[in-house]
């Protein structure tokens, strides 16, 4: 069964002649039905429609909100009470387009064939009541005006865009998931904006639904004598581009007066055109700079009505003083959002190698700006002053990126605290994420008020872990309002790219010098003191002398760095304690470890144990919160008690006897990464989180 639908408003002009032609209409297999939805006709529309009610398996309903695309969904509605299974199709038409006698047929045999498609377009053909003149016709967009469509389009993928609403077909499936058409675009009197199907359309192909065109299924578009007039044809390009305003997003360019620099700049140039052109009496010249001058009238008349499309954008920002997990994390929410349908701008201070990961970061398409405001929470010398160079240059600099929700990073108790109260003197909405476990602490009297009001602009908060969250409730609970949103998203890892590998295993291996048969230990980690590198060289020292094949290979740099390569050479284990350095592609190296080694003292989650785990590498940490929230309940790893050297050392050198233990413990680390922290599942909790935020 096929339903075709149709919209009309004062269609007695036209309607006879069109129900005529369904009339004659080969019925496809499983027949059609036809549901007009009649927008409160004043004319003898209804009249009609009941004239054919009897010739026709034809059902009526009435819409009262005026617009097309009201009459649509009231229609949609209409044939959806009706039973039918996701493949059927319903087929859109017009009270001015005249289907050829095959045309339902054309779009189910073309449905049927290519069974992956959920939109289809057809040809639409022109039935001029009176031609325009040649000169008129050549130079006018005939799509965007007359809807109209050339058979000579091949048949196959077409961009959903030039699928026009006289002739086009969606699977039923589509309307069942809750697809509409937006009620405040499309024909609904005289003024409005076009592209109510171009939306509905552009939606679809989002989502994953491709379109297909099918030349062989013909419509005649009826198109009345006032419509091929010269001011009809440019009134049209104005509308057209009120829809432009409303569905396209422009590229990012410098704005004067609420609207691109450019536009502003082609309007002067094209009415200095037009009146040369009128001079000149060539009016070819002059009727296309005055089809473009109504186009970009109608986009102003949207844009300063307060209704451009424009995504949401987010601002990412934090205290960084050096790259790491929160900064990473950072980077790839930043991506993730962008997937997600918002405009993501990472705004960070510079730290030492800020330049070379931002240049990478925008090679990948982000956008990285330097935000450094006077910091007058975080740091006690100039509170005042800083405060006050914040209120003037920090707050105009964040203005500057026009943010829609500026998303704070928290690394360490109040460390992003300036920033969040930035945002609130901006008066923007504010969200926070919480990248450790911060340690209980008094704030002082300048620091408390505020915070407090800093506090005021947070509609959400989310932590890396449970423990993190649980740390700083306690901290700032009583400055949250009771309505803010507060939620766990665990840090996600790519397990399409960190991946088990016996191919990158064999490789890593050779890169670092490492013979064959080696036991090696990894770590990655900043070498600074709250990853306690020197407890990890002690473990492994105790461990050498038990176990001749073992390497340790630090991968990381930091400020305990010189003092570690000291301590190697007075340990006599220069040859098999191997300093990596900083690595970019630590997928490639991580698959060379038996074991991944973490012995921080606190952790706000580990990324680096879950992209260990991801490589099918056993993760070893220290009971912290953090890593207690990654290992607690984990097959694939093993907590080492903090504080206790003898009985990490125990566990560790048992682990690495038991070559069967670890293997088996590496392929349940990968399943449960797969599980718990792949990026779909990142993807949709912070879809979740931001939802109804921004």
């Amino acid at each position: 069964m096929l339903t075709v639908l149709m919209a009309t408003y004062n269609g007695a002009g036209t309607l006879p002649q069109v129900l005529r032609a369904y009339m004659g209409l080969h019925p496809p297999r499983g027949g059609w039905r036809l549901v007009i939805a009649d927008n409160g006709s004043s004319d003898a529309t209804a009249q009609v429609i009941a004239a054919f009610r009897a010739r026709l398996p034809l059902s009526y309903v009435h819409v009262a909100r005026r617009g097309r695309s009201p009459a649509l969904n009231g229609a949609v509605e209409h044939a959806l009470r009706h039973a039918g299974d996701g493949s059927e199709l319903f087929v859109f038409g017009d009270d001015d387009a005249m289907p050829a006698p095959d045309w339902l047929c054309r779009l189910q045999d073309c449905a049927r064939s290519h069974p992956g498609y959920a939109l289809f377009g057809g040809a639409i053909v022109p039935a001029w009541r009176e031609r325009p003149a040649d000169w008129l016709l050549r130079l006018t967009p005939v799509g965007l005006t007359w809807g109209i469509t050339s058979p000579s389009l091949r048949d196959g993928p077409v961009y959903p865009g030039l699928v026009w609403g006289a002739n086009m077909a969606i699977r039923r499936r589509i309307f069942e998931a809750g697809a509409r058409y937006d009620e405040s675009i499309g024909p609904q009197g005289a003024n409005y904006a076009m592209g109510s199907e171009t939306r509905l359309n552009l939606e679809m192909h989002a989502a994953g639904n491709p379109s297909w065109f099918c030349p062989q299924a013909k419509v005649a578009h009826i198109i009345r004598v006032p419509q091929v007039q010269r001011a009809w044809i440019l009134r049209r390009a104005m509308l057209f581009g009120r829809g432009q305003c409303r569905l396209a997003l422009p590229a990012p360019s410098v704005e004067w007066l609420g609207v691109p620099r450019w536009m502003l700049g082609r309007y002067l140039r094209d009415t200095v055109g037009a009146v040369r052109a009128w001079l000149r009496r060539d009016r070819a010249d002059l009727f296309l700079r005055q089809w473009e001058r109504a186009k970009l009238r109608g986009f102003f008349h949207e844009a300063w009505r307060g209704r451009r499309k424009r995504l949401p954008r987010i601002v990412i920002s934090s205290y960084s003083g050096e790259l790491g997990g929160m900064e990473l994390r950072m980077a790839q929410e930043a991506t993730l959002l962008a997937q997600c349908g918002y405009d993501s701008v990472l705004a960070l201070r510079r730290f030492p190698g800020f330049a070379a990961w931002a240049q990478e970061l925008r090679r990948r398409r982000l956008k990285v700006h330097v935000y450094e405001p006077p910091l007058f929470l975080e740091h006690w010398p100039w509170r005042r002053w800083n405060l006050l160079r914040a209120s003037l240059s920090g707050a105009w600099r964040l203005r500057r990126l026009r943010p829609d929700l500026v998303h704070v990073a928290f690394c360490w108790t109040a460390y992003g605290a300036s920033i969040l109260w930035l945002a609130r003197r901006c008066r923007l909405p504010a969200v926070i994420s919480v990248h450790n476990a911060f340690p209980l602490e008094a704030f002082s009297g300048w620091q408390r008020p505020r915070l407090q009001e800093a506090f005021r602009s947070v509609k959400g908060v989310y932590a890396v872990s449970p423990s993190a969250m649980r740390h700083f409730l306690a901290l700032y609970r009583d400055m949250l309002a009771p309505a803010t949103r507060l939620a766990v998203i665990p840090n996600g890892v790519d397990t399409e790219t960190f991946l088990v590998s016996p191919e990158r295993r064999t490789q890593a291996r050779l890169q670092l010098g490492l013979p064959h048969g080696a036991l090696v230990i990894g770590s990655v980690a900043r070498l600074s003191p709250q990853k306690r590198p020197q407890a990890l060289l002690a473990l492994f020292a105790r461990l050498a002398p038990r176990f001749p094949e073992l390497y340790l290979v630090l991968v990381g740099t930091g400020p305990l760095e010189a003092m570690l390569r000291l301590q190697v050479q007075q340990a006599g284990l220069a040859g098999r304690v191997l300093f990596a350095g900083f690595q970019e592609r630590i997928e490639l190296l991580m698959p060379a470890f038996d074991l991944h080694l973490l012995l921080s003292k606190n952790e706000g989650f580990g990324i680096a144990t879950i992209e260990a785990m991801a490589c099918g590498v056993p993760a070893v940490g220290t009971d912290v919160p953090g890593t207690h929230d990654i290992l607690h309940d984990s097959q694939g790893g093993l907590l080492l008690p903090l504080g206790d050297e003898g009985a990490a050392c125990g566990a560790v050198a048992d682990l690495l006897a038991d070559a069967p233990r670890r293997a088996c413990m590496g392929r349940l680390a990968r399943e449960e990464t797969v599980q718990r922290y792949s990026m779909p599942r990142l993807q949709a909790q912070l879809r979740q989180f931001y939802a109804g935020l921004v």
